[in-house]
């Protein structure tokens, strides 16, 4: 074998072990001791001195970084993550409970249902003497008449101040009763226009005002009840 084989093949060798950052540049790590003995890196084999290339120098490789794929499961936990909680939002304070409503009555409504009861007990009687008075007569209906007449309007002031006091309470039955009292305001009314001497049909006017009443006193006494055991039993106020 000619002696210059082995030598080419000896630089050949040389070469791809003195040169192994062609493929590899990026990814390995030269290291060499000075004279001194201090120890250098480079990832550049330029930067390495020619004296310490063949046999100071070592390298190795870095290791490659792959890039781990989030999987859904992974992604969703983490979008989970992101996703604020109410508290986050709204801060750790407590959410405001609305206020129970209470069933006791004010001491406004408590005044107002007293009042309306004492009127009530006061008005149903009111007429009775009158409905006992004789239709023998013209002059005896047309007394009976006036009579009635005139008792029914001066109770109107009376009606008027009580809904004055109860139309702003929120109780049910106070609210009832208010429309109640304004019906029968609304009725009385008429009377002022109502002149007994001008009249003919004074008994069928009399027994018209009559029944009016009498129905009347029959929801009056409705009332009372209601209005009693509402201030007895507060939790009864609106269930009638």
């Amino acid at each position: 074998m000619s002696p210059t084989i082995p030598k080419i093949i000896l630089v050949f060798v040389g070469v791809i072990f003195l040169f192994p950052f062609n493929n590899t540049t990026e990814a390995a790590v030269y290291k060499w001791r000075d004279e001194n003995g201090k120890i250098h890196f480079t990832d550049d084999p330029n930067r390495v001195p020619e004296e310490f290339r063949k046999n100071k120098m070592k390298f190795r490789p870095l290791p490659k970084v792959i890039p781990k794929k989030e999987t859904p499961e992974s992604q969703k936990e983490k979008d989970e993550k992101e996703v604020p909680t109410p508290k986050e939002v709204t801060g750790d304070k407590d959410e405001a409970k609305p206020e129970e409503k209470s069933n006791e009555i004010t001491e406004a409504e408590k005044s107002a249902a007293e009042a309306i009861v004492a009127f009530f007990k006061e008005d149903m009687p009111r007429y009775d003497s009158i409905y006992a008075y004789p239709l023998s007569n013209r002059t005896s209906r047309m007394t009976k008449l006036r009579k009635l007449r005139n008792a029914v309007i001066a109770t109107i002031p009376q009606k008027q101040d009580l809904v004055k006091q109860i139309s702003t309470l929120q109780l049910p039955l106070l609210k009832e009763i208010t429309n109640f009292l304004q019906t029968m305001i609304s009725e009385d009314e008429k009377l002022k226009k109502v002149l007994p001497q001008m009249l003919r049909n004074t008994r069928q006017r009399i027994n018209k005002i009559a029944n009016r009443l009498k129905a009347q006193a029959d929801s009056e006494e409705k009332f009372i009840t209601q209005l009693e055991e509402s201030l007895i039993d507060p939790g009864n106020s609106g269930e009638k």
